[in-house]
């Protein structure tokens, strides 16, 4: 472990300048938790997610396990304020901390100030000084929707006398697929477990389909980009521009991975057009009016999903690996994905088998197919009908989770 805290040394002021970026873009970030500084808590069970889109994967394992267990108390910790933000939304009823920098004295603060036995983290965060400091307090440890794409098993082969002590320390990986547990079992994982991705299990949420952002767009056709990041902007804009000259009255809604982006990504489009709006400012009744809606809100990508005919999934068109297909699958709608979907890859190739999706190679390839399907409405439907069907054949994960560990 000494190579990872050297490398961690070096980075400090990196992190330090992150957190000071949060302290001024958020006012109820509270700063002192990511230094160990927390308030004494006590809880049944702690759950870990990095962000907006952890806290949204396990929504439905941890309804069920209040279910099951109505009494317990629930810890959550999440690395980011808009992670922070979606758990007061989602789970009212859980405590919440910022996980402490992965400094050793850090984690050693906030863990005195834990009374839990038992850590969930989700997707296959893993910090080595939480880890091991964790265990030696006796946590037991596990790592659910467990996925580990090839290109960071490679990354993780070229230092063995990291990553393999690094993997043995959880109890137990519950892997997406087959795939992924190979590659934790070659890591140095004691023990793991196949149980699907409790993504599927993800359940659209009532108030999306009573707010029906799709009944106040009309007929228009209506494109969604979603995820995106830097270099797919651009191509989308520009796809955007072809397709308006074919059908004029046509819709993009822009969603951007990343909240420091909205301004620019905004400005992006001003360049093109004339008639964008920030979510933030014109509610879906007015987008009528406009060519463009840059999506500048959080937690609310299902919302932009409902509202259109056709899905981009961002990430997927630069080497970022690609983001979730199965939200706008579990919509109906039709997915299209480009060539880089190493982050999903599995759930992602499994599904264009199936013709639940198109894969577009590049960045012509993706308007041509846009444009086609914008003049075809049976072959989107059919697309999304197809991309559903598998979505809810594959669920049940969560289920096969809360079998396997024993959380009392």
């Amino acid at each position: 472990m000494w190579f990872y805290r050297i490398a961690l040394l070096l980075l400090t002021p990196v992190v330090l300048l992150k957190i000071r970026r949060f302290k001024k873009s958020y006012a109820d970030y509270r700063a002192k938790e990511a230094f160990g500084i927390w308030p004494s808590v006590e809880a049944d069970l702690w759950i870990h997610c990095a962000s907006v889109g952890e806290v949204l994967a396990v929504r439905p394992l941890v309804l069920q396990w209040r279910e099951k267990f109505p009494t317990h108390r629930l810890l959550m910790t999440t690395m980011t304020p808009t992670g922070a933000e979606q758990v007061a939304k989602a789970f009212p009823f859980a405590e919440h901390r910022y996980l402490p920098m992965d400094w050793r004295c850090s984690v050693k603060s906030a863990l005195n100030k834990i009374a839990c036995k038992h850590l969930l983290i989700v997707e296959t965060e893993l910090w080595p000084n939480l880890l091991q400091l964790a265990k030696r307090q006796g946590l037991r440890v596990e790592v659910v929707n467990a996925r580990l794409s090839d290109r960071s098993f490679q990354r993780y082969q070229k230092f063995p006398f990291v990553s393999r002590p690094l993997f043995a320390l959880p109890d137990c990986f519950l892997a997406h697929a087959q795939a992924d547990a190979l590659r934790f079992e070659a890591l140095g994982a004691k023990k793991v477990l196949v149980t699907g991705s409790i993504k599927f299990d993800l359940v659209v949420p009532p108030e999306v389909m009573q707010a029906n952002w799709r009944r106040r767009l009309g007929s228009r056709f209506v494109w969604v980009g979603g995820s995106t990041h830097q270099g797919e902007d651009e191509a989308l804009l520009r796809i955007h521009k072809t397709l308006m000259q074919k059908f004029s009255n046509a819709l993009l809604l822009l969603v951007p991975r990343h909240p420091e982006r909205f301004e620019a990504v905004y400005a992006l489009a001003k360049q093109s057009f004339e008639r964008v709006a920030l979510r933030s400012q014109i509610p879906p009744d007015q987008w009528s009016d406009f060519d463009v809606v840059i999506g500048d809100s959080m937690g609310e990508l299902m919302y932009y999903y409902q509202a259109a005919d056709l899905a981009f999934v961002g990430g997927s068109l630069i080497k970022r690996g690609g983001h979730n297909p199965i939200e706008p699958a579990l919509l109906g709608k039709a997915v299209l994905v480009g060539p880089y979907t190493f982050n999903f890859l599995d759930i992602t190739e499994q599904l264009l088998q199936v013709n639940g999706a198109v894969r577009c190679h590049d960045e012509a390839q993706l308007e041509s197919v846009v444009v086609d399907l914008a003049g075809q409405s049976s072959q989107r439907y059919r697309l999304g009908q197809t991309a559903l069907r598998f979505a809810e054949k594959n669920q049940g994960a969560v289920t096969r989770v809360l079998t396997e560990i024993d959380f009392r």
